[in-house]
């Protein structure tokens, strides 16, 4: 019999091949059973600007109009937005399935980077099954933020640089870093972290060299700022003016500095618990990247506003290291019972509620919530005798706006109660509340067809309130 080494390692193949499979289905079949949000950013930050840069109309949140934030995110949906409709494909679902494509490319990254770090094949496809898996990951995985999609190119990046594989890989951590800034400011921070790393690994020909790079990738940022907002590293700061100078991110609330802990125990602690208690054991070898992601953590600690997916480029880091944790165990059953506890969250992710998320407003449960608007939207999409609507049942902006109603007539708040009136022929409230023909319901919603007429609203303000 081959020695339990190796038998551990012949089973990496089909355990990651099956944990990426399972993994895609998981986060389609969410993606496609739940059209709710998580974070208003997740539509008015990318789907919402690029559907207004594709098609020409659509809310513009307040970033987007005084450019606090960089095109790449919403260039990027923008993108796959105008290639899917070229191709008559509905654009949402094809966002969609990119951004799910995207986190399982994340597991396969988390693999890359724990084999890196000279982690076992089997240790490895663990790791990435178990972020293919966990619940967190899955219900995130097709919601349209930068956050989420920077993780892949973080992942991606590190692998490349744990070793010295010469000039062309590091030109491509250099790209991929450039990148996940682009999409994400904070990320920022793992450049600093890179640099770092190559130095502390007395590597400074390389450092030398990403920071060089690092400052073409600089330069590439404020001419994207320079083309889409008229100066350079406009975004940026715009973005730190408005959060580090002035302090208004605060304004959508704060939290204490141990939130994320808590945050993070409460929505995935069933696979975060033991993977950081792995990552922490498998540390003495390999510290780099867990003293990354600590950094990375605590520098978000220290900022009093605080959402949980502000933390999220830092799981498959702590996944991969946590393969190193595995291999020191020696013991494969281990193994499996982290794989097994990322099943157990993936199969009560219909339990997730905003509380355990760590978000106190809404309430209640987080799975589709807003989506009946979201599909009764969908389903204004095909009234050809649409001038007007009004949301009557939540605020506008937990819904997702013109890109899911793609008609372009104006849609009005339920507060004021007489925002609109007379310039809308249809409604989305509470069945029994409005008077008209139901065109279509959702639980307890209506889309309502009202008996009043309509006159178009030449003066509609387009900025999302």
């Amino acid at each position: 019999m081959p020695p339990a080494e190796d038998r551990g390692n012949q089973l990496a193949p089909p355990l990651l091949i099956g944990g990426l499979f399972v993994g895609l289905v998981a986060r389609l079949g969410f993606a496609f059973h739940d059209d709710g949000l998580l974070w208003p950013d997740e539509y008015y930050q990318s789907l919402e600007p690029a559907h207004r840069a594709v098609f020409g109309y659509g809310w513009q949140a307040w970033e987007f109009l005084e450019g606090a934030r960089h095109w790449t995110l919403p260039g990027f949906v923008a993108l796959v937005m105008k290639l899917s409709s070229a191709l008559g494909l509905d654009y949402l679902v094809a966002v969609e399935v990119t951004f799910c494509l995207a986190g399982v490319a994340t597991a396969w990254a988390i693999f890359r980077l724990a084999r890196a770090q000279d982690a076992s094949p089997f240790a490895a496809a663990v790791a990435a099954t178990t972020f293919a898996l966990m619940g967190f990951a899955v219900y995130v995985a097709p919601r349209a933020m930068g956050e989420t999609l920077s993780a892949l190119p973080v992942t991606l990046a590190f692998s490349l640089l744990l070793r010295s594989q010469g000039r062309g890989k590091l030109i491509l951590a250099a790209l991929l870093l450039t990148l996940a800034v682009g999409l994400r400011l904070q990320n920022g921070l793992f450049c600093v972290g890179a640099l770092a790393m190559l130095l502390a690994e007395r590597r400074r020909k390389e450092a030398a060299l990403l920071l060089g790079l690092l400052l073409l990738g600089a330069l590439a940022y404020g001419a994207v700022d320079l083309l889409t907002w008229g100066a350079p590293f406009h975004s940026a700061r715009q973005y730190l003016r408005f959060n580090l100078i002035e302090g208004r991110s605060s304004d959508f609330g704060t939290a204490p500095f141990l939130h994320y802990v808590q945050a993070l125990a409460t929505t995935e602690g069933l696979t975060m618990i033991p993977v950081v208690a792995l990552t922490a054991y498998g540390a003495r070898t390999r510290p780099a990247v867990p003293l990354i992601a600590l950094g990375f953590f605590l520098v978000h600690s220290y900022i009093p506003h605080k959402e949980l997916r502000f933390l999220f480029p830092i799981i498959p880091l702590l996944c991969a290291q946590a393969a190193l944790g595995l291999d020191r165990l020696a013991d494969r059953r281990a193994g499996f019972g982290l794989i097994v506890l990322a099943l157990i969250s993936l199969a009560t992710l219909p339990t997730l509620t905003f509380s355990r998320l760590g978000i106190w407003s809404p309430s209640g449960s987080a799975i589709d919530y807003g989506g009946p608007e979201n599909r009764l939207l969908l389903r204004a999409r095909s009234l050809t005798d649409l001038c007007g609507l009004k949301i009557a049942s939540i605020d506008n902006w937990r819904t997702g706006g013109y890109a899911y109603l793609h008609q372009r007539v104006p849609m009005y708040r339920f507060e004021p109660p007489g925002a609109g009136d007379g310039h809308y022929n249809y409604a989305i409230a509470r069945r029994g509340t409005i008077a008209g023909t139901e065109v279509a319901t959702e639980r307890d919603l209506a889309l309502i067809r009202l008996p009043t007429g309509c006159t178009p609203d030449l003066t509609y303000d387009w900025h999302l309130e």
